[in-house]
C-alpha cells in the first residue's frame, strides 16, 4: 500500500473526479473516480504515468479511455481510497471493469488553464508572450537540435525584418525574443519579448505580430497582399521559415498575448498541407524578396576596374558592395563629398554559422549638397 498526494485535480463535481496524484518518491499516477463504496470512502482507478504521456493527455492528444486501458508497464495499476483524509492505493491485478472506465472519446482540454497562465505572465512580466508548437507527425515529445536552431533563428530574422519595415527603424532590441520555456507535447517553445507594454497593454511588437500571423492565414490572397507590404527580407525570412518546417516534416501552432487589457489569447494552427501551399505561394512571388535600400553618407573607397565599392552611412557600420556597372563609380570623391545611393540589398544565411550577411549591389549615386 502506498499514500498519494493530490498535486492537480483536472475535474470536480462536487468530488474530484479527475486528478493527478504523486506519492513519496515522485511517481505520478492519474486517478479517475469510479464509485463510492458502503463506507462512504472514494473509489478511483489509478495508473502510474510518465511525464511524457501524462503531458501528451493533458495537452488532448490521447483520450481518457486508452489511457487506462493502455498502460505503459505491467502492474502500473491500482484500486486508490479516499477517506475524506488520505489516499491510498493498493496493486490491482484483475481486469479493469467497464464500471471503472469512462465512454471512449474523452479528451482533457487544457486550453483554458494554459490561456489564464499566460495572460498572467503577460501581465505579471509586462511584456509580450509568444508560444509556437513544433509538431511532428508521431506528436514526439523531441526535435532535431539542427530543425529548432534553423527555425527559431529564421522566426527571430522573421519578427525583426517585419519589425523594421513597419516601423521604419533599424532599432533591433525592441524586436528581440527571450525564449523563457521549453515544453513537451509537441515541441513549445515561449518567448518572452524585450519590449514593454505600453500604458494601454499595447506594444509594436503585437503590431508586427499580427501582421505575421497574416502571413499564415487561410486567405491566399491576403498572405500576398501581406508579403507585398512586408516583402524584401521578410519574405526572405519567411521563406527560409516555410523551408525548414517543410524539410523537417513539423507544422506549427501558436497563441501570443500582446494587449492585456483586452485578457485574450489568440491562436493559430497550420497544418503540413498548409504550409506547403504558403511555401508555393511565396516560391510564385520570387520578386518579393529584394529588398531596396536609400543610404546617405560618404564613399570611403570605389575601384572601376573590380566594381567594389565602401560607403559609410551617416549612421551605423560601414557596407561593402558591388557595382555591376562599374563606370558608375568614376568620378566619385572620397570621404569628403557626401552621396545618397540606392542599393539593392540581398540577404543570406550561411548554412554552418546560421549567420545572416546582406549584400549590396549598388543601383544609383546621387551626390548630396
Amino acid at each position: 500500500m502506498r499514500t498519494l498526494n493530490i498535486i492537480r485535480i483536472l475535474e470536480c463535481y462536487d468530488i474530484p473526479q479527475l486528478f493527478v496524484a504523486e506519492d513519496s518518491v515522485g511517481t505520478r499516477y492519474l486517478c479517475l473516480h469510479y464509485e463510492i463504496d458502503d463506507a462512504g470512502d472514494l473509489k478511483y482507478i489509478a495508473i502510474q504515468v510518465s511525464p511524457n504521456k501524462l503531458n501528451d493527455f493533458i495537452k488532448g492528444h490521447i483520450d481518457l479511455r486508452s489511457m487506462l486501458l493502455n498502460v505503459e508497464q505491467d502492474g502500473s495499476v491500482f484500486i486508490a481510497t479516499y477517506d475524506g483524509e488520505n489516499i491510498t492505493a493498493e496493486d490491482y491485478r484483475g481486469e479493469i471493469e467497464s464500471k471503472m472506465l469512462p465512454q471512449s472519446g474523452y479528451y482533457f482540454d487544457d486550453t483554458l488553464g494554459e490561456d489564464e497562465e499566460m495572460i498572467a505572465r503577460a501581465i505579471t512580466n509586462n511584456k509580450p508572450i509568444i508560444r509556437l508548437a513544433f509538431e511532428t507527425p508521431d506528436n514526439s515529445h523531441d526535435i532535431d537540435s539542427r530543425c529548432l536552431s534553423a527555425a527559431l533563428l529564421s522566426f527571430q530574422s522573421l519578427i525583426d525584418s517585419s519589425f523594421k519595415k513597419l516601423f521604419k527603424t533599424d532599432e533591433s532590441s525592441a524586436s528581440a525574443l527571450r525564449v523563457s520555456a521549453f515544453m513537451p507535447a509537441s515541441f513549445d517553445v515561449e518567448f518572452l519579448a524585450n519590449e514593454n507594454l505600453d500604458m494601454f497593454g499595447q506594444s509594436r511588437l503585437g503590431e508586427t505580430f499580427e501582421n505575421i500571423n497574416k502571413l499564415f492565414s487561410d486567405e491566399n490572397d491576403e498572405v500576398v497582399e501581406t508579403l507585398r507590404h512586408l516583402k524584401g527580407f521578410a519574405a526572405n525570412n519567411y521563406r527560409r521559415f516555410l523551408d525548414v518546417l517543410l524539410n523537417y516534416g513539423v507544422s506549427l501552432k501558436y497563441k501570443w498575448v500582446f494587449s492585456t487589457l483586452e485578457s485574450e489569447v489568440h491562436q493559430n494552427r497550420i497544418s503540413s498541407s498548409r504550409l506547403r501551399d504558403l511555401q508555393a505561394i511565396i516560391n510564385a512571388n520570387s520578386d518579393l524578396g529584394t529588398e531596396e535600400q536609400s543610404i546617405e553618407g560618404i564613399f570611403t573607397a570605389a575601384s572601376t576596374d573590380t566594381g567594389k565599392w565602401t560607403f559609410l552611412p551617416v549612421t551605423g557600420k560601414e557596407i561593402r558592395g558591388d557595382c555591376e556597372d562599374k563606370t558608375m563609380l568614376k568620378g566619385i570623391t572620397l570621404t569628403e563629398q557626401p552621396y545618397t545611393i540606392a542599393c539593392e540589398v540581398i540577404q543570406t544565411v550561411n548554412d554552418t554559422t546560421l549567420k545572416e550577411k546582406s549584400k549590396y549591389y549598388l543601383k544609383s549615386i546621387s551626390p548630396r549638397q
